[in-house]
């Protein structure tokens, strides 16, 4: 049974992950095309975390439902994801794919980790656990969300 309106099911769950990172790569390849069509030659940079820097020293985390919709982005870029968490090679596609099959069978996952700063929420673990629960439609997932260590300023 599909969990979104994105989740199309064939009776396969296997088959049904491999689909679903098939139309993640290629909502990449629109995203990309309509950029390059729209006259945006550079490619959209993965938003990083600016001067949240290190994120796991200021005090503990928390283990929250976050919103899928106040990420930011990632704590350092990825080759294997675009800025909204699409897989842009087949690198990622055995993992994706893995991922993809334990949320269609209803395996429980790990929460993501994330960094609270100012602007939302930024993924330091689980890129690809973001990218299947986007493609398939969730709203929210698991996460620990940790505040960043503030950097001193020099005097």
């Amino acid at each position: 049974m599909p969990h979104s309106p994105r989740a199309r099911a064939t009776g396969g769950a296997a088959l049904d992950a491999r689909e679903d990172f098939a139309r993640a790569r290629r909502a990449h390849a629109f995203a990309r095309s309509a950029r390059w069509f729209a006259g945006l030659r550079r490619h959209r940079t993965d938003p990083t975390c600016g001067p949240c820097t290190q994120p796991l020293g200021g005090g503990r985390s928390r283990l929250v439902v976050l919103s899928l919709a106040a990420g930011r982005g990632a704590i350092e870029p990825s080759a294997g994801f675009d800025a909204d968490f699409r897989p842009v090679s087949e690198s990622v596609r055995t993992r994706w794919e893995r991922i993809a099959l334990a949320h269609r069978q209803g395996v429980a996952l790990s929460p993501i980790s994330v960094v609270a700063c100012p602007d939302g929420y930024y993924v330091l673990d689980g890129r690809h656990r973001v990218s299947v629960a986007l493609a398939l439609g969730h709203e929210d997932i698991d996460a620990w969300v940790s505040r960043p260590l503030r950097r001193e300023r020099p005097a």
